[in-house]
């Protein structure tokens, strides 16, 4: 094969046209242009930033106002075993051990309500499914209408505006 039958990229740009230059006035436009599209670009490229931070804004404000969620349920529980516990003490015993069990009760109930931990409040108000669970019914009353909280069963707990434990309850019905 000699060399001249060979393709050159000179060879094949020769095919095409000759490019003109650009005259001074069509360059600035170009340029312009390109500019344009860059500012578009950094705009769209702060845009992202700027959700970006905000997302992350969320994240940490959530993570400060709901991060204690595992904390608090447990410490719930403890409580709730508390409670229980003082069902087979008597009210009027002061000895040291039911004393100090009803002082800590309340400063678990103290340091929970700090953090913004506290019980549902359902005996009496209409049943609320986000907030309770149903376990039966029974028939409505003079006192409790149809849809009311008759009775709770095992107290239910919020942080703030988040369900930690649902109230288990009873239900008046028509």
């Amino acid at each position: 094969m000699v060399e001249d039958e060979i393709p050159d990229s000179d060879d094949e740009a020769s095919d095409k046209e000759p490019e003109v230059p650009l005259t001074p006035e069509e360059r600035i436009e170009e340029l312009e242009a390109a500019l344009l599209e860059m500012e578009k670009e950094m705009l769209y490229k702060q845009a992202d930033v700027q959700n970006a931070l905000s997302q992350v804004a969320k994240v940490r404000s959530e993570g400060s106002r709901y991060g204690g969620m595992g904390l608090a349920r447990r410490i719930v529980v403890s409580v709730e075993n508390l409670e229980r516990a003082f069902d087979h003490i008597d009210d009027e015993d002061d000895t040291p051990i039911p004393s100090a069990l009803r002082m800590v009760h309340k400063e678990l109930l103290a340091s929970l309500k700090t953090e913004g931990v506290e019980p549902i409040v359902a005996l009496g108000l209409p049943f609320d499914p986000a907030k309770m669970e149903a376990i039966t019914t029974v028939p409505s009353t003079d006192e409790y209408g149809a849809g009311t909280v008759v009775s709770v069963l095992e107290s239910g707990w919020v942080l703030r505006d988040r369900v930690l434990k649902v109230a288990r309850v009873v239900v008046a019905s028509e």
